[in-house]
């Protein structure tokens, strides 16, 4: 048994494992602990980056298609669109502490991932 530091395991599970390899969201944060613990790092893939690009896109076409408070880009979508354009370019340089801290790209996601559903 090898003691890992959970935090964002489920945001990087949904982010990155969850739907390639279709499983429930819990199983997936449970690969992220268990590539922790064999002393992986969690980068920032292309798959990932458009992914993100996917979602900004959705959410402005629902500006445009649908009125109304909380349906498409927010300003605090935008905000966080915004701050992670500026996380992810420096992401995958940062120490395996830094990258799971608390302020990092996974924080974001995990704001986007419950702002986009």
């Amino acid at each position: 048994v090898k003691p890992v530091w959970p935090a964002h395991t489920s945001t990087i599970g949904y982010w990155k494992y969850m739907q390639r390899y279709g499983i429930i969201i819990h199983h997936a944060a449970a690969l992220v602990t268990a590539r922790r613990a064999i002393g992986f790092k969690e980068r920032i893939t292309g798959e990932l980056k458009a992914k993100i690009q996917a979602v900004k896109e959705k959410l402005n076409r629902k500006v445009y298609s649908l009125p109304g408070e909380g349906k498409g880009m927010t300003r605090k979508v935008k905000r966080l669109f915004k701050r992670l354009e500026e996380k992810i370019s420096v992401h995958n340089g940062l120490t395996r502490f830094k990258q799971e801290s608390f302020r990092t790209v996974w924080h974001d996601l995990k704001q986007l991932a419950l702002s986009s559903r």
